[in-house]
């Protein structure tokens, strides 16, 4: 018996006979490419009672889904489409054999916005064998528009007619890219469909306009998330909440050549607004709950939950995170002062008004001064390689989302940082938000009298995504930060053998960030330490809010060594939503990472990153075990605040110099757990 597809299954044998496609050109508009099948665009065909040149079968061209979510990406941008169309059911029918130099023109356009509506037409392939090769197939026609470090906007949408098998091959493909994937499967539900309005049963399986707008609705939601879980009043006005991406489970992979898996991702809140003093908030989630509260603790607020609202007071501007039953789908609440930037604006030669821009990459040149007003939304990387003199002020946000990562490393050059700062000086990012960065998020390469200030840092999911790296600087400033990073939060590092590591890691200060780490170290030396030594470092006056291997770390793989290091007056927390930390191995492997767990609040150790049994010796094949251990001459842990709450695992210390190595002075001393003084 021959295979059918589920478009055949639905009586639908005569459709995409017609090769059909359109173009719509507006210059100077936003380029958008829809790729699809009869659902998408098909010709004229009397013969079945389909007489239009749209998609199958809304009752108006403007009705169907590819005219709808135009004018949605119209309306988001505020700026006029110029569109491609293309029927690629050929593609579906023949993905085994299929020419992709077919769509070379569609790659050469180089759409800002890309969408994929394709799977109706496979055939049914029972074999695990048969969908990987469909599999591959889809992920190979993405890839051409995954061009090196760059992408388009890009939404992959399920199937129609209900199949699970193709849901789960191209979901896959598109999370290779770190794409999104939206469910599309309406047709279990009859009122989707246009049964009735046609002669011809095939064309009454199609969806109706009600089926095409809830696609629609689906794929402008891929684009431009708003479903956070939360609403929310401050001061009795309603807030936007911006959906952002976070990781949900410490589970990481070093340089798979892929991205995370969407399934080891969760949607959290975001919130960002302006103040002078305290502020009201009234939430409603839509997740179920028992219990509410807000970090830092430090900052005693004390949630209220009434009638299914949770009521608090922040007492000043912050920033702020509003877990319920731990820490997953938090609200991330960022509360900056109140600022014109009138002076910031005046001197600026580069302005990024209220809206989407993308530039993809801004390349910074010596003294611009760039301002982001608080309703700009840039997507790109922000780089300043070579310069000196540069400014970028203002609360809009840096999105790094279109950005790919491309190699087996993340130094220097080889990444489209969200922030990059490389062989730089004098250079000061003042306010910004960053989200998405394809790799590390904020990066100085090289550089010197570098400042990070009052910069919120999050939507870091995608493998190796630390937050703050310093990487061979000197003359550092990172002071009233939020960083919610995946990987390690805030992290000085000297570049490993490959690369420069002329420069020292000298007068680094750290103070009043809020940090949170997903997998890793939260305020860590290391692990990459190959410099000319590491001298004058300071971490001071910082909410750690959740931790993972270690909350302070003095980790030193390379031989750099390390004059001073001071940790003073830190507080750190730790909950039982807190998962072990575990490295994936491959693509498909699963793990539940069990919780409550906790690692080291404080890890001091000199294991050699390649050493000859290290994972990073094996991937990158450096072979630098022959060089001395790195040891420092002073530590200072001093004034260390601990919280350990109810049903969290208390957290460890280990201070372990490798065989035939010993450290320096040591001195630690209050250090607090719930209270109670610490023995070491």
């Amino acid at each position: 018996m021959a295979r059918q597809s589920d478009a055949e299954k639905n009586n639908s044998t005569q459709m995409n006979a017609t090769a059909a496609e359109a173009a719509v050109k507006e210059d100077g508009g936003v380029r958008i490419v829809f790729i699809g099948n009869s659902i998408t665009l098909h010709g004229a065909a009397p013969h079945i009672g389909w007489n239009h040149v749209w998609g199958m079968a809304a009752s108006a061209l403007e009705k169907d889904y590819v005219h709808i979510v135009t004018r949605g990406i119209e309306a988001e941008t505020g700026r006029k489409a110029d569109v491609r169309v293309r029927n690629l059911a050929d593609f579906e029918r023949n993905f085994k054999t299929y020419d992709y130099s077919r769509d070379k023109d569609l790659i050469d356009f180089n759409p800002d916005y890309l969408i994929i509506a394709l799977g109706e037409n496979v055939a049914d392939l029972p074999t695990q064998e048969e969908r990987l090769a469909f599999r591959e197939a889809f992920k190979k026609l993405l890839s051409g528009f995954m061009r090196g470090r760059a992408k388009p906007n890009t939404v992959v949408r399920g199937v129609f007619w209900p199949n699970a098998w193709k849901d789960d091959m191209m979901a896959h493909a598109a999370s290779d890219f770190a794409l999104p994937f939206v469910k599309a499967d309406l047709a279990k539900d009859e009122s989707m469909m246009a049964l009735g309005l046609f002669e011809h049963t095939g064309v009454q399986y199609h969806p109706g306009d009600k089926g095409m707008a809830e696609i629609a609705s689906r794929i402008l939601e891929g684009f431009f998330p708003k479903k956070s879980g939360y609403d929310v009043k401050v001061d009795g006005k309603p807030v936007f909440v911006r959906p952002i991406l976070v990781s949900a489970m410490p589970f990481n992979q070093w340089a798979p050549g892929y991205q995370r898996p969407a399934d080891q991702t969760e949607v959290a809140g975001m919130v960002k607004i302006e103040a002078e003093g305290a502020t009201e908030f009234v939430v409603k989630a839509s997740k179920t709950f028992k219990t509410a509260k807000v970090r830092p603790l430090r900052a005693g607020v004390k949630p209220v939950v009434d009638n299914g609202e949770i009521r608090f007071t922040l007492p000043k501007p912050g920033y702020y995170v509003l877990e319920l039953d731990g820490y997953h789908n938090p609200l991330e609440i960022f509360v900056d002062e109140k600022r014109d930037f009138a002076k910031e604006r005046a001197e600026a030669n580069i302005v990024f008004g209220p809206g989407i821009h993308e530039p993809v990459v801004v390349k910074l040149k010596s003294h611009d001064r760039v301002l982001l007003d608080k309703d700009a939304f840039v997507l790109g990387s922000f780089q300043v390689d070579g310069a000196e003199d540069v400014k970028v002020s203002g609360y809009g946000i840096i999105c790094g989302s279109r950005n790919r990562r491309v190699g087996d490393h993340c130094y220097r050059e080889g990444m489209d940082f969200a922030v990059r700062v490389m062989d730089s000086k004098h250079v000061v990012f003042d306010g910004p938000t960053v989200l998405d960065s394809s790799c590390w998020c904020v990066t100085s390469f090289n550089s010197s009298d570098v400042e990070f200030a009052h910069m919120k840092i999050t939507a870091a999911w995608r493998y190796n995504t630390d937050g703050i790296d310093i990487c061979n600087s000197q003359h550092v400033r990172i002071h009233d930060c939020f960083v919610h990073s995946f990987d390690d939060t805030i992290v000085l590092k000297g570049n490993f053998p490959e690369f420069d590591r002329k420069d020292p890691v000298e007068d680094v200060k750290v103070e009043r960030c809020v940090c949170w780490c997903g997998w890793g170290r939260t305020l860590e030396i290391g692990l990459e330490t190959w410099a000319p030594y590491y001298r004058g470092i300071v971490f001071e006056d910082c909410d750690l809010i959740h931790n993972n291997a270690a909350a302070l770390s003095v980790h030193m793989g390379g031989p750099a060594p390390i004059d001073d290091i001071t940790f003073r007056n830190i507080r750190i927390e730790y909950d039982a939503s807190e998962m072990e930390s575990i490295m994936q191995r491959e693509r498909d492997q699963k793990v539940v990472c069990k919780a409550p767990w906790s690692g080291r609040w404080l890890d001091v150790s000199n294991y050699k990153m390649f050493a000859a049994d290290s994972m990073y010796t094996k991937t990158i094949g450096l072979d630098v075990v022959n060089e001395p251990y790195g040891t420092f001459k002073k530590l200072t842990v001093e004034a260390i605040d601990i919280t350990v709450d109810d049903g969290a695992v208390r957290p460890s210390h280990s201070i372990q110099p490798q065989p035939g190595s010993k450290f320096g002075e040591i001195s630690i001393k209050d250090v607090k757990i719930n209270g109670e003084e610490v023995k070491l």
